[in-house]
């Protein structure tokens, strides 16, 4: 008998997508596109449409394992009320000889984006005072920038993109990783609207653009900052720019003083005559938008980047346009109720919809929080307690984490790993336990994305694969364990219904956003929450002045410029003197493989015709990458329109000895404390040499 099933993607993306997932008697044979979802319109991706493989994949683990030494590779299956001794038997140790959970540890990040989910949080939350991972590897500077200008993180429904009459796409991919946005985008460019593309390399987004502008990494807010110089210089300001922005006068008065255009083409690599004919063309054309993507504030200075952007914007009279503005993400669609994590009631829906860890609770729980992004350093240093059990959850921190010498000290260090994924990866290998979680054709959950503003049920389409559960399932059952061993251990419930833990997340506040009367309405279908189409239409902001802020107090409080400035990003040491560009590949999010092709057996080295003559490098021919925290081989492929100064190797499923990011330490993103409570991952502040191997 065949059934329909309503599914959503909850991986990593923009898109967030709709699916109809077709069972016959209990198994899953295919998935398309749900056509009722008015922005994904019945569509699937490539990464999707690998689903049923995936589910049913020979790599899956489906049953509790034991590592017999860690990297040894030697598992054996044991079963779930085992797993759970373990598990609640060396939690209840460790708060016996410490006097409390702090050594305790939970890495947890994006690997599923669904609400429920964060059973993992509430979980450590029953158990009292932990230690938790806090901030984000993927957008904080961008995230801050955008909080310090608008007062929060917003942005316009994605579908209003197609009012503009000017589109710019600043360091953003979406051929790639934002596939739904490419029809609105090229229908855009067959009603005659322009489409500007711009990035450091010719991407396959910028092949299908009206023009591609090539930006030196790292110096694209200095190139706004030109853009504003020009805008003022052939007065073309918004006339109304003083009733609704703070400090634009202060702001200009930089700009007339510390910004040459020549100096700006000289770092930048874009002429003069270039930057003019550009910024008088976003200045007179209304309205025009400007989609500013993760990668462009993975830097040192990537804050002060987007919000050399977010002015230009203003500058010219394009925030709160119809059509216009500055896009970056938003997660206003998150603000769920947060019981299941055990959020205090005071929090922000803002804090609760980027799902952070906060340290309060009627008892008073004080959380020691350590930076996702320099998680094992901060690790190691702590004492009085010292962390000796880690829990690893939705993340693959060994295959993406920078600083991998640190991470092999903490795990020495360790008594207990558990990590819980579909999948072995590079991190499980250093694991103890292993708990096989389902996929989300196997549970309910609740997903809304940080683009667009449709919000849905996941619903579960076939039984559980093998013995394994879902996050809130394996939550309530170390509870239920450690409760079972010493009553009243843990405060986090030892059951329930899925079902109705979602229904719960659905507060009077989410209610509203999605006109909704009762939680139960959402099972009918996917939801657009009721905001406006256009962010900031009516120019009244979430800021302290009500105003848009280019003088940001809070950014001076917080040791920031108050204006957006330009600040270089880090220069390569004469040793290393290429810097590293790892972006995402089409097939991939970030360690997550989702084509049936097989395993490159090389990693292929992108350089430009430029950087393979000053090295004598030929296509073809094997290199080493290498740096002083690690080195890899790959074969040389030599592209125009790659940056000079860099080497760009995408995020690819390659079989090799050493993953990407031994190359990586842990620099920091200037911005990311105020929103997301640690800085972000500058991974483009990598640095290497090239060396030719025969």
């Amino acid at each position: 008998m065949y059934q329909t099933h309503r599914n959503i993607c909850p991986r990593n993306c923009y898109d967030t997508c709709s699916i109809l997932s077709t069972t016959r008697n209990g198994s899953l044979i295919s998935v398309e596109g749900d056509p009722l979802h008015e922005y994904t319109k019945g569509k699937l991706c490539a990464k999707a449409l690998e689903d049923v493989k995936k589910v049913y994949s020979q790599k899956r683990v489906r049953y509790p394992m034991k590592q017999r030494g860690r990297f040894s590779g030697y598992w054996e299956r044991i079963s779930w009320d085992e797993a759970l001794n373990l598990i609640a038997g060396k939690i209840l140790r460790l708060r016996e000889e410490y006097g409390n959970a702090l050594p305790l540890a939970m890495n947890k990040y994006s690997g599923n984006f669904g609400v429920l989910h964060n059973a993992m949080e509430g979980l450590f939350s029953g158990l009292g005072s932990t230690t938790r991972a806090i901030g984000s590897p993927c957008w904080s500077a961008g995230v801050d920038a955008q909080t310090y200008d608008f007062g929060t993180f917003f942005c316009s429904d994605p579908g209003d993109m197609e009012k503009s009459q000017l589109i710019w796409l600043w360091g953003v991919n979406p051929a790639w990783t934002a596939v739904h946005q490419m029809p609105l985008l090229l229908n855009a460019m067959d009603r005659g609207v322009k489409v500007v593309c711009f990035d450091t390399y010719f991407s396959a987004t910028a092949a299908r653009s009206s023009h591609f502008i090539q930006v030196r990494p790292g110096t694209d807010g200095l190139l706004a900052l030109g853009f504003s110089k020009v805008i003022v210089e052939e007065n073309l300001l918004d006339p109304d720019l003083a009733s609704y922005s703070l400090g634009h006068e202060e702001f200009i008065q930089y700009l007339r003083r510390d910004i040459d255009l020549n100096h700006c083409a000289e770092i930048t690599g874009v002429p003069v005559k270039t930057i003019r004919e550009l910024a008088v063309d976003y200045a007179k054309t209304h309205p025009a938008c400007i989609w500013a993507g993760f990668g462009l504030q993975r830097y040192t200075n990537g804050g002060q980047i987007l919000r050399a952007i977010d002015a230009l914007g203003a500058l010219a009279g394009h925030i709160g346009e119809p059509g216009g503005g500055v896009q970056y993400g938003q997660f206003k669609t998150w603000q769920f109720a947060g019981q299941l994590q055990g959020l205090h009631p005071k929090q922000t829906p803002e804090s609760k919809g980027l799902l952070k860890s906060v340290s309060q609770d009627k008892e008073k729980r004080e959380d020691r929080l350590l930076s996702i992004n320099n998680f094992a350093k901060q690790a190691l240093q702590c004492s009085e307690p010292p962390v000796k059990m880690l829990w690893i959850s939705g993340r693959n921190p060994l295959s993406q984490d920078g600083d991998l010498h640190l991470w092999k000290a903490l795990i020495q260090k360790l008594d207990f790993i558990v990590i819980s994924d579909l999948f072995h990866s590079r991190s499980s290998q250093a694991a103890d336990l292993f708990l096989p979680v389902t996929t989300h054709y196997e549970h309910w959950d609740l997903h809304a994305s940080y683009w667009h503003y449709w919000v849905g049920v996941n619903e579960p389409a076939i039984a559980p694969v093998g013995e394994s559960r879902s996050d809130l399932q394996i939550a309530w059952a170390v509870s239920h364990k450690l409760n079972q061993l010493a009553p009243g251990s843990c405060a986090f419930p030892t059951g329930g219904e899925e079902k109705e833990t979602l229904l719960k997340e659905l507060g009077p506040d989410m209610l509203e956003i999605l006109g909704l009367e009762t939680p139960e309405e959402i099972f009918k279908g996917p939801v657009r929450a009721r905001f406006p189409a256009t962010a900031w239409k009516n120019r009244r902001f979430k800021t302290p002045s009500g105003r848009f802020e280019f003088g940001s107090v809070r950014a001076e409080a917080s040791g920031l410029p108050a204006f957006p400035v330009y600040r270089p990003p880090l220069s390569p040491p004469e040793e290393f003197p290429l810097r590293l560009l790892t972006p995402h590949h089409a097939t991939t999010i970030n360690s997550q493989v989702y084509s049936s092709e097989t395993e490159k057996e090389d990693f292929i080295v992108h350089l430009s015709p430029e950087v393979a003559e000053r090295y004598a490098l030929q296509t073809g021919e094997r290199v080493l990458v290498w740096n002083k925290l690690g080195r890899l081989e790959g074969i040389v492929q030599i592209e125009n329109r790659l940056p000079r100064e860099a080497v760009i190797l995408y995020q690819e499923s390659v079989k090799s000895n050493l993953p990407l990011n031994s190359l990586m330490g842990t620099p920091n993103t200037d911005m990311g404390n105020l929103a997301l409570g640690a800085p972000g991952f500058a991974l483009n502040e990598t640095f290497i040499n090239l060396r030719k191997l025969n």
